[in-house]
């Protein structure tokens, strides 16, 4: 090599470094809204601890690029492969050990039908029947008693199924999960090869799981039109959220804070309202959902006078939290909501 070759590779290099992806950073304004800036958790699971000592790196990797659809954990489709192998470096940093979680990505043959016999009495109290989780619990609080500190993984999920490989399901079944109520095969009693026989059982979800059409009750924000003018709505509204005992807070117009009080739009004014009742069945299930409290309608008037109601979709943002409990009671919300709804522009 001539010197003015090794001088030009010798002045590359710093460049090369300079342009690699930070992970810190990254995770930093991708993923710490959710999993908090040291990984204790929030909105999303906590990733420090004994938790990440189990996770395959390739495992995190996809969970990152493929998301979990219909949850929290959204895709990130538009990261470089570099810039996830970054944020995945930066994760595994807080691994209090040098060890590497490593599995086969090869097939496990087994008797699905079996396996779903035996998921149903030893795996359903906690991944529900059907896979898609059960139990009461969240990784955010310790105030309360609950049956789990994190809920089980939702294992019908696609975004699950395609970032597990069979071998690391089959180790999770054989050793359990250290830090959770996760079991070994001996306490749950299996032979090697029922363990094969759930994990082709799990496997199984694949082909019987549909992705929905996206229908109105999937939309993030409902809209109602109102048949009345903007006062005459916010009457109807106050009325109605008395006698459905609803408690309800002082108004805020929408541009509070944002705008001078006299240029505030006074027929953009959302509603405030709560039932204590409701709600304290739904932080006491996951407190996480205290992010759409307290409930709100807001009431807005178009330029041509025409009157819309704005408010946010409980029973989509129940669903993202993947526990069937707390969707039941987000669901019996969405009911009285809907009650209101009626009663005020009928």
């Amino acid at each position: 090599m001539t010197r003015s070759l090794l001088a030009f590779c010798i002045w590359l290099v710093p460049l090369a470094i300079l342009a690699a992806p930070n992970g810190k950073q990254l995770y930093t304004r991708h993923c710490s809204v959710c999993h908090n800036d040291n990984g204790m958790g929030g909105i999303g699971l906590p990733l420090n601890g004994e938790k990440i000592e189990h996770f395959p790196r390739d495992y995190v990797f996809k969970t990152i690029r493929l998301g979990r659809e219909g949850r929290v954990m959204p895709a990130f489709g538009k990261l470089s492969d570099a810039q996830i192998d970054a944020i995945v470096d930066y994760v595994f940093s807080w691994k209090k050990t040098s060890e590497r979680a490593e599995y086969s990505d090869q097939k496990i043959t087994g008797n699905p039908k079996a396996g779903a016999e035996l998921f149903a009495r030893k795996c359903a109290a906690c991944h529900g029947k059907d896979g898609k989780s059960n139990g009461l619990g969240t990784g955010v609080t310790t105030s309360r008693e609950r049956k789990f500190k994190v809920v089980p993984p939702a294992l019908n999920n696609p975004g699950f199924l395609a970032s597990a490989s069979d071998y690391w399901i089959y180790d999770t079944i054989q050793n359990g999960r250290r830090g959770t109520i996760m079991p070994p095969q001996k306490k749950l009693k299996l032979t090697d090869q029922q363990v094969k026989d759930i994990v082709s059982h799990i496997r199984s979800f694949e082909q019987s799981y549909q992705k929905h059409e996206a229908l109105e009750e999937d939309q993030p924000t409902l809209v109602f039109d109102s048949p009345y003018d903007f006062d005459t709505t916010v009457h109807n509204l106050k009325q109605s959220l008395k006698g459905l005992n609803f408690r309800y807070f002082p108004d805020r117009y929408m541009e509070m804070g944002l705008a001078p009080d006299k240029e505030i739009n006074k027929k953009q004014l959302s509603l405030r309202f709560c039932n204590f009742n409701q709600l304290y069945k739904l932080i006491n299930i996951d407190p996480r959902l205290g992010i759409v409290l307290p409930c709100r309608i807001t009431v807005v008037e178009q330029p041509d006078g025409a009157v819309k109601l704005y408010l946010i979709n409980m029973k989509m943002a129940a669903r993202l939290f993947n526990n069937t409990q707390l969707t039941e009671i987000a669901e019996q919300m969405h009911d009285s909501v809907m009650e209101l709804i009626d009663e005020a522009t009928l």
